[in-house]
């Protein structure tokens, strides 16, 4: 049975607008990270958190801290991130450290977080092509 000439099927146009919206909500809180510090981030095979409302702390290689956009010495970290959880204590905090910090530089950073009452943390990676192993990307 033939459709009326004056009816269009959307269903694929929906189910293209509905992708589009996915690759949006995906990509704009990578163009929302803070840029004026140069972090160099590990590699890692994980699957991206939802941005949408994260707190960022990041860490850069010589020792500058940022909370969000703003930076902050180690002293001031607990209590800027303690003003911030108060407002919103379910929020993610993702710590963004430099490749080339020690992992007791980065431990320090997420038990300041801890301490200012943050509940969900995280370690910002660098997503790892998943194909074959390869041994000059393992552990470096």
């Amino acid at each position: 049975m033939l459709s009326p000439v004056g009816k269009v099927d959307i269903t694929p146009l929906v189910g293209v607008a509905l992708i589009l919206v996915i690759v949006f909500m995906v990509t704009s809180p990578l163009m929302m990270a803070p840029t004026n510090l140069d972090v160099d981030l590990p590699k890692a095979r994980t699957v991206e958190a939802k941005s949408e409302s994260n707190i960022t702390i990041s860490f850069s290689s010589d020792k500058i801290l940022a909370l969000n956009e703003k930076e902050v010495t180690l002293e001031q970290l607990q209590n800027e991130l303690s003003k911030m959880l108060e407002k919103f204590p379910d929020r993610l905090v993702v710590v963004r450290a430099d490749r080339n910090l020690t992992h007791q530089e980065v431990l320090h950073v997420l038990s300041i977080a801890k301490r200012a009452g943050a509940t969900k943390m995280a370690v910002a990676t660098l997503q790892r092509n998943r194909g074959k192993f390869d041994p000059n990307t393992f552990g470096g």
